[in-house]
């Protein structure tokens, strides 16, 4: 990754060029940085991100300003080269708990960060120059800034991104790490006082916070890459109308419950449920009242189901509901209480005020070889026999024509 020059120091000894070095480190972050900013563009909406390719350009201006000593004045190349470092870092916890949707009071320890870095490095970089308290200064304020950063990710980790995060808490852990050592190292054995006459001790440091830094940059496009896959998939299985899932994520779920279920000998009832007259609904009011029914109706569901019971929308105005370590007598307990929570519930669309009543189809998982087609066929049949027995028809009081000018154009 770097291209370390050696230089003489005398007779057989050599030591690493570290000016060469902060060279190189800024033209791996500006590479980094554009990296960042072409992931902002690609996924715009997702917070986080721009304030994500902030850290990586006053990262990337820190490093600049620090390669560039001795060529412009000193207040630049150390007091603000310094400090566009703890700025980035800053930016780095605001695109993380942004992109993980969290409210936190880190912010202000980021704030409070910056001013000790700021007093320090006027301090012991302009009004009293002193190499190595400004190395310890600055790295007790990088550090504290890595460690939190990388211990909000710890207690904020999502199943979904698990790895990413893993990726960016470890990168994070070691930047904390290094500046700890780079501490203990200076305060030990001391820092020239021209930081450009520095050894392989802080050059070794430079190398490694360099690569960690890469290393962070390239976890958090992972992340939004790993983020962006995770909505698709969830997309790809979820009713967009009411958030159930849909046929595709109801098989999914329903696989994985049948085996569970045989695995630890434990009933498991499915039920399939169609609304009596829905098309009475659209052909009166308009879609858009049906639309309302069925979000209505799932709401309803919702609340009369258990936190594993699996709820899915199948078709037009036909639902499924997954009820694992079920047997089929419980399930009929919890049906007749959602037939009657449906049939009072009131379908609200504007001025429009209807009901609607539901058909059930139930049925149990009776057989080792049985699969969820045959079951939602079992079901299907159930339900079916339920609507010629006579289903629910809408009153004619719950449709009414005189409320058809309600309707918004």
């Amino acid at each position: 990754m770097f291209s370390i020059r050696l230089s003489q120091t005398g007779i057989g000894a050599t030591h690493l060029d570290i000016h060469t070095l902060h060279v190189e480190h800024a033209v791996f972050l500006a590479s980094y940085t554009i990296l960042t900013v072409a992931n902002s563009w690609l996924y715009k909406g997702t917070k986080g991100v721009y304030a994500f390719s902030l850290y990586g350009f006053f990262v990337f201006l820190g490093a600049s300003a620090v390669a560039m000593r001795g060529h412009i004045p000193d207040l630049i190349s150390i007091v603000l080269g310094n400090l566009f470092v703890v700025i980035g870092y800053a930016f780095l916890s605001f695109s993380l708990i942004g992109f993980l949707g969290r409210k936190t009071s880190y912010f202000y320890l980021q704030i409070f960060l910056f001013l000790i870095g700021l007093v320090t490095m006027l301090q012991y970089g302009w009004f009293h120059p002193d190499t190595g308290k400004r190395l310890i200064a600055l790295s007790l304020v990088l550090g504290c800034q890595h460690g939190q950063i990388a211990f909000f990710l710890y207690r904020n980790r999502s199943p979904a991104l698990r790895i990413p995060i893993l990726s960016m808490t470890l990168m994070l852990v070691g930047l904390c790490i290094t500046n700890i050592v780079r501490i203990v190292g200076v305060a030990l054995h001391g820092a020239p006082h021209n930081y450009l006459n520095a050894g392989p001790f802080l050059a070794w440091i430079l190398i490694v916070n360099s690569c960690l830094q890469v290393g962070a940059m390239v976890s958090f496009v992972w992340m939004t890459a790993a983020m962006l896959r995770g909505k698709l998939e969830v997309q790809t299985i979820t009713d967009p109308l009411t958030g159930a899932l849909n046929r595709r994520g109801v098989e999914r779920a329903a696989e994985q419950s049948i085996l569970i279920c045989r695995k630890d000998s434990v009933p498991l009832s499915a039920v399939v449920i169609d609304l009596d007259a829905f098309k009475q609904i659209n052909d009166c009011f308009g879609h858009h009242c049906g639309d309302a029914a069925l979000i209505a109706v799932a709401a309803c569901l919702r609340n009369h189901l258990r936190p594993d019971d699996i709820l899915a929308r199948i078709g037009g105005d036909e639902f499924a509901v997954l009820l694992p370590r079920t047997s089929i007598a419980e399930a009929s307990t919890i049906i007749e209480r959602i037939r009657v929570s449906i049939a009072a519930t009131e379908i609200v669309y504007g001025q429009i005020h209807t009901r609607v009543s539901a058909s059930f189809g139930l049925a149990e998982l009776n057989s080792p070889e049985q699969d969820w087609e045959q079951l939602f066929m079992r079901c299907d049949k159930a339900l079916y026999e339920e609507k010629n027995a006579g289903p629910t028809k809408l009153r004619p009081r719950d449709v009414s024509s005189s409320k058809l000018g309600l309707l918004p154009n």
